[in-house]
């Protein structure tokens, strides 16, 4: 062995056995950098990826020369220098030591669409579909059944109607299939204007979770979003089968019938029409009640979807809310479509009245006339995000973890209501965490002040309310999407102290995963996650990706290695900043071995898994998760993990 400065071993690489710490001896002709160089590698590596660094490096390192609790093969090459006796070796770095970061496993369809042709995309689409369709019958087999059901009410409405007036001689004679496709797609308009606004009446879901969960569970509210878009989507195709079956009336159908079969239908018969000659499509359209609110809602119906696109690429919410508006407008101007009577008696108000009426009792009116305005208590601010911190009220007292609420700023905008996650609540405040994606969120983030008056609207469920329900669940945030999970957490942490009783073998099994690409956002919830990452039955990982996944090995080994020394002596994560039983996994996560690992430590079990963050990732988790399926029941352990995205 050489002098202090410059430490060699001869050995071949071993650990040392019955020594209180793993010593790692060097290959001869190696020898490890000293601290300052090391210090000076591990701030440049850092710097060089936009990393800050929680901690001082040099003073760790120097106090720790050697690599304590650390394998030999985690020994970073960067770290390793050339022999002193060969001066014009090449250095090669190894290998990325397997385990050290993780990436996304990427779909086995990896070829661009671009150069796929059609045949094979619609093939992998109808693929896709078909494995969704699979998924969701083994786990949510009533809501399968209830979409079943939805398609047959659809489709008899449709052709109750379509037949009574194939039958009706005197319409048919006179518009033939047209005003059979008119009447059918009317009525389908109608069964799907009666259930549109049932999945957004929240008050009555939320009662339904808290006085009966298991109806509540049974009927899926947790896809309120889903339902309600796909009734819309209907409402809307509905409308524009039954405009263009209208418009071959009035233009092709009307006008070439002649005067006597004209008289023999019913239109002859109407107040508009009475004793006059057969009308055109000018009068028809532009001088009736019927005509005019037909147009109306044409107009309605076109510009609505456009503003809600412009909204999905610009995120600006005003395009939203004019989106919303017209969709309004045009349900309204539905009951006054078929107030003349032409055909037979109005059905807006008996099947659309009752939910608008409920609607407006149960949810616009207590939100606009019963909220009342309260001054937020105290407010922290990043670059990108705000925290509020905001008086309860009496119905937040017993909030459910997973909940989300609706907050409205008047100094921001004195009619718009967002939904944000419940981040916390206590009995004298209510937290949630907003980041800055859109005019409305910027504004706030710009102007929030102490003292700041606000109005919240809740408790709203979620499907992270789903969580308490498993025995086995992992919870997966993007970015901002672990907000609504942090509630979890914090029940969880607080029930660790007012039970410390509880045996592992009676909690429930935690799993979480956060991955941001925003280092500072780890501080935001720095205090809940250090209260239960050190608890039984929780296991948190933090991943950070951003420019640390363009990092060459090297860099990387030195910042782990960095990480491991500092975490060893001090307890302390370098990336993170916070005390947590593991260190920040720098790179994207694989969750494919994420949840392969999991599946395999809870066989034969159903694991939960929950996710908030965007629809690319969401797609890639669930075909992860249907693979894991696939494979445990190969291995003959088979699990269950229902899927939980996050909707709003």
């Amino acid at each position: 062995m050489h002098d202090s400065n410059n430490t060699f071993v001869s050995a071949v690489p071993t650990v040392v056995q019955g020594a209180p710490r793993r010593i790692i001896r060097l290959p001869s002709g190696y020898q490890l950098p000293r601290p300052p160089r090391l210090g000076h590698r591990v701030r440049a590596a850092a710097a060089a990826y936009n990393i800050h660094l929680h901690h001082d490096i040099p003073q760790v390192i120097a106090s720790r020369p050697v690599f304590p609790h650390t394998h030999a093969s985690a020994v970073p090459s960067a770290l390793q220098h050339k022999p002193a006796h060969d001066s014009t070796a090449v250095h090669t770095p190894k290998a990325l030591p397997q385990g050290t970061t993780h990436y996304i496993q990427m779909p086995q369809d990896s070829q661009p669409q671009s150069q796929r042709k059609p045949s094979t995309m619609i093939a992998l689409r109808l693929r896709k579909l078909a494995q969704l369709l699979h998924h969701t019958w083994r786990h949510s087999p009533l809501f399968v059944l209830w979409w079943v059901v939805y398609a047959a009410l659809s489709v008899g409405a449709f052709m109750w109607k379509f037949m009574s007036y194939r039958h009706n001689a005197g319409m048919f004679n006179l518009a033939g299939y047209a005003i059979c496709f008119a009447r059918g797609s009317a009525e389908v308009v109608l069964f799907n204007g009666f259930l549109l606004l049932w999945p957004v009446m929240t008050r009555v879901q939320y009662w339904l979770w808290t006085l009966w969960p298991g109806l509540a569970r049974c009927l899926h509210m947790e896809h309120r979003v889903t339902c309600h878009i796909v009734y819309g989507c209907m409402y809307y195709l509905g409308g524009y089968v039954h405009v263009i079956a209208h418009l071959v009336n009035v233009l092709i159908r009307v006008p070439m019938a002649c005067e006597t079969t004209w008289s023999d239908s019913m239109l002859a018969n109407v107040t508009d029409f009475a004793h006059g000659p057969k009308p055109d499509a000018v009068r028809v359209l532009f001088q009736t009640a019927t005509g005019l609110t037909g147009v109306a809602m044409l107009v309605c119906s076109l510009v609505a979807p456009y503003c809600k696109f412009q909204y999905r690429q610009s995120k600006a919410v005003y395009w939203n809310k004019w989106g919303h508006i017209c969709d309004g407008v045009m349900f309204g101007i539905t009951f006054a479509h078929g107030m003349q009577h032409w055909l037979e008696q109005a059905q807006a108000f008996p099947i659309m009245g009752p939910p608008l009426a409920i609607y407006l009792v149960v949810e616009v009116a207590p939100r606009y006339f019963c909220t009342r305005r309260n001054a937020v208590t105290h407010f922290t601010k990043t670059q990108d995000t705000v925290t509020l911190h905001i008086p309860t009220t009496q119905r937040f007292a017993n909030a459910l973890p997973g909940t989300f609420l609706r907050l409205q700023v008047p100094v921001v905008s004195p009619f718009e209501w967002h939904p944000f996650s419940i981040t916390s609540h206590n009995d004298t405040e209510v937290t949630v965490q907003i980041q800055v994606s859109g005019d409305w969120t910027s504004r706030l983030h710009d102007i929030v002040y102490p003292h700041l008056m606000v109005r919240i609207d809740g408790p709203i469920p979620a499907p992270a309310i789903e969580v308490s329900q498993y025995k086995v669940a992992v919870l997966i945030g993007a970015g901002i999407g672990i907000t609504p999970y942090m509630s979890t957490l914090h029940q969880r942490a607080t029930s660790a102290v007012a039970t410390p009783d509880c045996t592992p073998q009676h909690q429930q099994q935690l799993y979480v995963h956060w991955q941001t690409n925003r280092q500072a956002l780890f501080g935001t919830h720095g205090d809940v996650l250090e209260r239960v990452a050190w608890l039984d039955g929780v296991d948190v990982q933090l991943h950070l990706t951003g420019d640390c996944t363009k990092a060459t090995p090297d860099d990387l080994n030195v910042l782990k290695t960095a990480q491991t020394l500092i975490h060893d002596q001090e307890a302390v994560d370098i990336i993170s900043g916070l005390r947590l039983p593991k260190t920040t996994d720098l790179g994207r996560p694989d969750f494919h071995a994420i949840l392969q690992q999991v599946a395999a430590k809870h066989p034969n079990d159903t694991i939960g898994v929950f996710f908030c963050g965007p629809p690319a990732l969401q797609t890639l988790i669930r075909q992860v998760l249907w693979q894991v399926e696939r494979e445990s029941q190969q291995e003959g352990h088979p699990v269950v993990m229902p899927f939980h995205p996050e909707v709003f």
